[in-house]
């Protein structure tokens, strides 16, 4: 009989990859089934319930909380480790009124985005500035949506209300089929998206779990790398009703898209963790001093990695 591990999305951007993992059956042959839980839901019906639920050892395994490890931390609580980080490469697409050529035309210009957390509005401004904007000529406006629909975003630029807005891939399809234009921006590395987290209690009392998750989490990655036909088909299934969108076109881009962006060996970048610590932690007294590196413990994906596993998946 297959055991059921918890795992906790914090937001819907991490579901196309999640409900891959759940589905894909890798973590069967360790013995396990997942059982996936998102923020808005029964387990945990807030933000504020995540890193609660995590330190109470009510859920196994939490993907997100990127910045909460770090203020745990500045009051003392330091069992909330990342293990692992799926993807290190920003995947938001700014799209926008096809009279927008170029990011110096956003200039004054409303772009709406679907949270104000740091890591959505705080990257994209960031990007902005990188890009020749000065801060006072960016103009955003955050509508809290957790719900990862965003066709309503693309028709408030058909209407005019706003010049461009930031989206989750598939919707960038969606806007393009709509008449509206992909900005090009800057890569931008971020921790986003699926960071692994447990606490360092469970971890410890159920080391023989985390590798085998950790296993797991890699062979899922391979999985949607490399069998993009059964990937689509396990977003259309989970992800239409969500998203509103029931062609199979916007699942194979979702699919191609992510299968680029995902990481082979689940690594978090330097850069992309200095970016998280930038954005918000190293602008906060409370935490200046934590360090960058002191929430993550990446010893047992390096022990898996230099078993030789990761490498025999991608050689067969």
């Amino acid at each position: 009989m297959l055991r059921t591990l918890d795992l906790l999305a914090s937001d819907p951007s991490h579901l196309p990859f999640l409900f891959v993992f759940k589905e894909s059956g890798v973590m069967e042959k360790y013995g396990f089934e997942i059982d996936l839980h998102i923020v808005g839901g029964a387990k945990a019906p807030t933000m504020a319930h995540r890193a609660k639920l995590a330190l109470a050892g009510e859920i196994d395994f939490l993907s997100g909380l990127h910045h909460e490890t770090y203020r745990e931390r500045a009051k003392g609580e330091k069992r909330l480790t990342y293990l692992a980080q799926a993807q290190n490469n920003w995947d938001d697409r700014l799209i926008a009124n096809p009279k927008i050529q170029s990011v110096q035309d956003l200039k004054d210009q409303k772009i709406i985005c679907h949270a104000k957390a740091p890591c959505v509005v705080g990257n994209l401004r960031a990007v902005l500035e990188t890009c020749g904007l000065k801060s006072a000529e960016i103009r955003t406006e955050a509508i809290e949506d957790s719900s990862g629909k965003f066709l309503e975003f693309v028709d408030r630029i058909t209407s005019g209300e706003a010049a461009a807005a930031l989206v989750d891939m598939p919707f960038d399809l969606y806007g393009t089929k709509k008449g509206l234009r992909i900005i090009d921006l800057p890569d931008r590395p971020v921790i986003h998206n699926t960071t692994l987290l447990a606490t360092t209690d469970y971890i410890k009392q159920n080391e023989e779990t985390v590798y085998a998750f950790l296993k797991g989490f890699v062979e899922a990655l391979h999985f949607f790398k490399t069998q993009p036909d059964k990937v689509v088909t396990i977003l259309k299934r989970n992800l239409a009703k969500r998203y509103g969108l029931e062609d199979d076109e916007y699942y194979v881009h979702l699919q191609k898209e992510w299968a680029r962006l995902l990481s082979k060996k689940p690594y978090p970048l330097p850069a992309a963790i200095q970016n998280v610590y930038d954005l918000d932690v190293g602008k906060d007294p409370a935490m200046r001093n934590i360090g960058p590196m002191e929430p993550w413990d990446l010893h047992y994906l390096r022990t898996i990695d230099d078993s030789g596993f990761i490498d025999r998946l991608y050689a067969s």
